[in-house]
């Protein structure tokens, strides 16, 4: 873990606590490579492949999840899917060839609530492999040219807008409120600039619910990365569904953009300089603006955005009483200095400073970070509710489970301005 006041923008890579959970499939070991034509035009049209575990292999709650990959012209494919493969051992997610065949497969054993994106990096003859640079592992810096899984409609992009493919296994909670419904009446999204004297200012985003008067007072939720909840994932989206289910009270919303990957990085990291941003700048022009009760907003972030909303959370708990967190990049900070000033402050007039704390079970570099300062958080005061998904560090969880650490962090508002 880098010590606080230490900068670093490289997570660091520590090799897999595990073996990755490769098997055999028993229906890819029984098939001869005159049965792929029929393979493709039947089990295989819809990717990725699930059996269940054999009993000698894994109990009722894992299945077997094999992912394919068409091609006759193929060096090497290699499946990169969210912290299943290990990037210190990139061989364990490499697909095998069917000998004779066009089909590439790798098969896991899986527990059945697992969900993750993943896409393909596919070296052709004669070529460097595209997930090395000058012979050595960049898999991060050629992700973009990651091939989504044509037989796989479930999709999601990442940060940076890339699609990438989504695997949802039997058992993985619903996410009922991502979609558009053409019935559901949507907010308002405008956007704005703050700072406007500073290198073109600091974007930001706005949304209104539909039918409540734009003077009426309401909750304020603070969206940390807006560039990203305002294109790649849909929050605005999210909102309308939640709003439109009763699922929330009406809130107003506010997306302040990160303002790129350095600033991201220089100011979300270590330093923590982005929570003065917030206080001092954010939050004075969105009361300005109006339409938005004083003190108590929530903060949301995920990454190093959550690791943002438990510093502004644990500085200023009169100006964010609620935290929904989700794979905070507790590797930057423990955030000890925070939290130590958390347990000498007096009490809040209106109750503890409340956190949802989310993380990825898959996610053997943030989970131990995650479960201690829960419980160094519990001991502070703070009421803590923690969530724990079967997936890595992802918005392909992160945009569904969103939705409801709102609903925790909404649920005491009262419902005088419930349409």
């Amino acid at each position: 873990m880098t010590a606080p006041g230490t900068p670093s923008n490289t997570p660091p890579k520590t090799p897999r606590p595990t073996p990755v959970p490769r098997v055999r499939s028993a229906l890819l070991d029984g098939l001869a490579a005159a049965d792929v034509t029929s393979f493709w035009d039947g089990v295989g049209a819809r990717q990725p492949v699930v059996e269940p575990a054999l009993e000698s292999a894994g109990g009722a709650g894992q299945v077997v999840v094999t992912f394919c990959w068409r091609s006759d012209d193929a060096a090497e494919v290699l499946l990169f899917a969210n912290r299943l493969t290990d990037e210190t051992s990139l061989a364990d997610t490499v697909l095998e060839r069917l000998p004779g065949s066009d089909l590439w497969h790798a098969s896991f054993l899986m527990e059945a609530d697992w969900r993750a994106s993943y896409c393909f990096l596919v070296r052709d003859p004669g070529e460097e492999a595209p997930w090395l640079v000058d012979g050595h592992v960049a898999i991060r810096a050629v992700l973009d040219r990651g091939l989504p899984d044509p037989r796989n409609p479930a999709r999601c992009r990442n940060r940076a807008g890339i699609s990438q493919s989504v695997v949802a296994l039997p058992a993985a909670d619903p996410q009922p409120w991502l979609e558009h419904r053409p019935t559901v009446a949507r907010g308002t999204v405008t956007e704005h600039v703050l700072d406007e004297g500073l290198d073109g200012g600091r974007v930001v985003w706005w949304w209104d619910p539909p039918g409540v008067a734009e003077d009426a007072e309401l909750p304020l939720v603070v969206a940390l990365d807006g560039e990203v909840w305002t294109s790649s994932q849909s929050l605005p989206t999210t909102m309308d569904n939640l709003l439109a289910d009763a699922a929330i009270p009406p809130v107003r919303v506010v997306l302040p953009s990160s303002g790129g990957r350095d600033s991201r990085w220089a100011e979300m990291g270590s330093t923590g300089g982005a929570v003065d941003h917030l206080v001092s700048t954010l939050l004075p022009w969105a009361e300005a603006r109006g339409g938005v009760r004083r003190g108590g907003a929530v903060i949301v972030g995920q990454s190093l955005g959550g690791l943002t909303a438990l510093r502004a959370g644990l500085l200023h708990p009169e100006e964010f009483s609620t935290v929904v967190t989700q794979s905070a990049s507790v590797w930057q900070s423990d955030l000890s200095e925070e939290v130590a000033l958390a347990t000498a402050a007096p009490a809040l007039s209106g109750g503890p400073l409340r956190v949802h704390l989310a993380h990825g079970s898959q996610e053997w570099v943030l989970a131990p970070g995650h479960l201690d300062l829960a419980q160094r958080l519990r001991t502070a005061g703070v009421t803590v509710e923690e969530t724990v998904v079967n997936g890595g560090h992802d918005y392909a969880w992160w945009r569904g489970t969103l939705a409801e650490g709102l609903r925790w962090a909404l649920a005491d508002c009262n419902d005088s301005n419930r349409p």
